[in-house]
């Protein structure tokens, strides 16, 4: 069983846990809060209503918890500034990580970069966690190539107590979009849209909607003169975000380097398609 740390108990973390507790490839041995949590040196039992003697530990005491408990991933639901701490801490003693954490601009997320080059550990950066977006995302790249003409628009919804707005995978689409178009994203990205003036040729709009307790919606929409072309995912449960962390852990345990849920998913494809060939082989000799 892989030893794991889960840093960050709110609405993903909860879900994240009660998938750790289940699962019998995983083990999970430390549960830590955001910085001043009151959820700090409680029994997880008495948040989760799930067995067991763990007791969440305080944010200041990451150090104590990798040396006592020796985890060798950890997984981060977060602020930006909590999980900077948490990386370097878990960078210098070796732990890999599973990044879930929204909201980095790019100067953090370079730092995050610096870390795992600097203590050659794994990571998997991945505010787009789940199996389905990461599907949209890749249908997205495939439209976007064959109707590049075609004007985009993103509009993402999500709970009314999600801090950043917009979303990092809203804002994920948008770049690779860019990226496919050879368009330079600063200035061609549109936050909502007011004024007078019309639309730019190579303009994305984005759009975000907090409302209530919406887990997560994320819609893409390709338009032309004559006809449009709408992508839309609709997380109804937080446990697919769960199950991509734990796709995520198990991916990184081994590894070192910055990697992101696509690769994830495509060593996943990867060791399917080579059972699938490894199996033909046995048939065709027996």
């Amino acid at each position: 069983m892989l030893k794991t740390c889960l840093l960050g108990l709110g609405r993903t973390g909860a879900v994240v846990a009660e998938q750790l507790l289940r699962s019998e490839d995983f083990d999970l041995v430390s549960v830590i809060g955001k910085p001043g949590s009151s959820k700090a040196g409680r029994p997880l039992s008495e948040v989760l209503n799930y067995p067991g003697d763990l007791v969440i530990a305080d944010a200041a005491n990451l150090q104590s918890e990798i040396h006592q408990q020796h985890f060798r991933v950890a997984i981060d639901f977060t602020t930006p500034e909590a999980t900077l701490k948490n990386a370097r801490i878990l960078a210098e003693n070796g732990v890999h990580m599973v990044i879930g954490t929204t909201g980095f601009n790019n100067m953090q997320l370079h730092e995050l970069r610096n870390l795992v080059q600097q203590y050659r550990v794994g990571l998997v950066y991945a505010p787009n966690i789940s199996v389905g977006i990461n599907l949209l995302l890749s249908i997205v790249k495939t439209v976007t190539r064959l109707i590049p003409q075609y004007d985009v628009e993103i509009t993402e919804s999500c709970h009314r107590d999600k801090i950043d707005a917009p979303s990092g995978t809203a804002l994920k689409i948008a770049n690779e979009i860019s990226l496919i178009r050879q368009a330079t994203v600063n200035g061609r990205i549109s936050f909502g849209r007011k004024g007078n003036k019309p639309r730019g040729d190579e303009e994305i709009g984005i759009h975000s909607i907090r409302a209530g307790g919406i887990v997560g919606v994320h819609q893409v929409l390709f338009a032309g003169e004559a006809d449009e072309l709408e992508i839309t995912h609709r997380s109804y449960s937080r446990a697919i975000f769960a199950e991509g962390a734990l796709k995520a852990a198990a991916f990184i345990a081994g590894l070192k380097g910055f990697y992101h849920m696509e690769d994830v998913l495509l060593s996943e494809r990867m060791e399917r398609d080579i059972r699938v060939a490894a199996n033909r082989l046995y048939l065709n000799f027996n």
